[in-house]
């Protein structure tokens, strides 16, 4: 359950954040988000026991909530109007465009630090954990940190308590708010030097307000519409209320799944945020069918994306307790910085070999999905191409429909060990064994090829199209 006040107090960070990112020019140079730095001080302030009203866990609710409501929202959200004229285009035609590298290539490789990344953090924790009696299980929950985002390492974190791994929980989020001041951190300088070298054709000048991270009047936009009667219901109630229809969908299954037997019951249940999504999409399908679309703003529903992520983020980080967590900070901070370096690395080299057009954007964009959410990755692609001139954007959602199978061998082999149920030479197989499968899927979508682009040398190899 949300506790109204720990809500209150993210909120209050994050208008901290505002206020600092536009006057501080170290955080104003370097973009750093207000939910970030709203984070940051909230963890710190949470954490000299100044906050008696709201405790660590009920920051982690928030964090665990929110991400699954924001697949909810995900799956609900209106695709962008096509064009007028378009004529319209074969299977064939639609494979072949580069949203089908965008789509497969960055779907096929999230599973590979998605998979490895936690025996990364198992092998250093064996060797370091030791000194601060730390078990190397813990490092095996980076992957659902890193590249599933906070709510999952409450969820899954939740299981592996369940079975004896104690403050599994904890250290996950501390995992999770790691990643987010590492998806930033890199994350951005990365950008701005891409668009320097001209890497991003379709980034544009940066203006004061994404300076700032504050619009003034002469840069200020309507980003939606009323599509109901403010006297029958609010625009923004309905579309919330339209997202509670695909949580409730999606709480039911995972009822229905954990009635099964056994540690098949307890796996397919903690899937809270597909199966929300799931039934977004099959609601979005039925609204669309019945002709209701023209109802639905797609305006309103991103901006429910962007409370989600950045409420998230802010209460990620106050959801970390020293009291529980600060006795592991030197092998946690060793953790992160091998599985930042591991994810950083094979980025960099897959990111300029996934085929088609648009790699640097597609790179920043999966570097930020891998290290936060979806959302983060979003924004750091929207940093390269703020005009939508790219389909990079687009090909963030489907690109779950083709890493997804991979969660369901990982995360179950991964709460199996950590049950004692399975041995390590088993789970070592198992992940291996799915990094291996889906780099095959790379190499047969040849999305694992030449160079598209050269980010040492500055150098794109496709042509940029001007009317794009």
């Amino acid at each position: 359950m949300i506790s109204m006040d720990a809500l209150a107090w993210t909120g209050l960070f994050i208008i901290v954040g505002v206020v600092l990112r536009a006057k501080v020019p170290f955080l104003k140079n370097n973009l750093v988000p207000a939910s970030v730095i709203g984070g940051v001080l909230g963890f710190i302030v949470m954490n000299t026991g100044l906050i008696t009203d709201a405790a660590a866990g009920d920051f982690g609710s928030i964090a665990g909530i929110l991400w699954s409501f924001s697949f909810a929202n995900m799956g609900l959200t209106l695709a962008v109007a096509k064009q007028g004229g378009e004529k319209k285009r074969t299977l064939k035609e639609r494979m072949a465009d580069s949203q089908f590298s965008g789509i497969c290539g960055m779907g096929f490789f999230w599973v590979v630090p998605y998979a490895l990344t936690g025996l990364l953090g198992y092998g250093v924790l064996k060797l370091s954990g030791g000194f601060f009696g730390m078990d190397p299980v813990y490092g095996l929950q980076v992957p659902f940190a890193f590249a599933q985002g906070p709510g999952q390492s409450v969820t899954y974190g939740g299981m592996m308590e369940a079975n004896g791994v104690v403050n599994a929980v904890q250290v996950g989020v501390t995992f999770a708010a790691a990643g987010f001041l590492v998806a930033f951190m890199v994350g951005v300088p990365w950008v701005k030097k891409g668009i320097e070298k001209g890497l991003a054709p379709y980034a544009g000048k940066m203006s004061g307000g994404m300076m700032s991270g504050i619009f003034e009047p002469d840069e200020q936009q309507y980003y939606g519409k009323e599509t109901t009667h403010p006297g029958n219901v609010d625009t923004l109630a309905f579309h919330f209320s339209l997202v509670g229809i695909a949580w409730v969908c999606g709480n039911i299954i995972c009822r229905l799944l954990g009635a099964l037997p056994g540690f098949a019951g307890e796996m397919l249940s903690g899937f809270l945020y597909l199966y929300a999504m799931l039934a977004a999409y099959v609601l979005r399908w039925i609204i669309g069918k019945s002709g209701c679309s023209k109802y639905l703003d797609r305006g309103t529903q991103i901006r429910i994306s962007g409370f989600c992520i950045d409420m998230m983020v802010t209460s990620a980080f106050m959801a970390i307790s020293l009291e529980i967590i600060g006795s592991w900070i030197v092998p946690i901070l060793l953790v992160v910085l091998a599985g930042t370096l591991f994810t950083y690395i094979t980025t960099r080299y897959f990111g300029e070999r996934f085929g088609g057009k648009h790699g640097f954007e597609r790179t920043v964009a999966i570097w930020g999905t891998l290290t936060g959410t979806n959302a983060t990755g979003q924004a750091l692609c929207r940093m390269v191409d703020p005009e939508r001139k790219t389909s990079v954007l687009e090909e963030m959602g489907p690109i779950n429909a083709v890493n997804v199978p991979a969660c369901y061998v990982v995360m179950p082999m991964i709460i199996a060990f950590s049950a004692g149920e399975v041995s390590f030479g088993l789970l070592t197989a198992a992940l291996v064994g799915t990094a291996a499968v889906f780099l095959a899927g790379m190499l047969v979508t040849r999305t694992w090829g030449k160079k598209t682009y050269d980010y040492r040398k500055g150098e794109l190899y496709y042509t940029v199209d001007e009317k794009e």
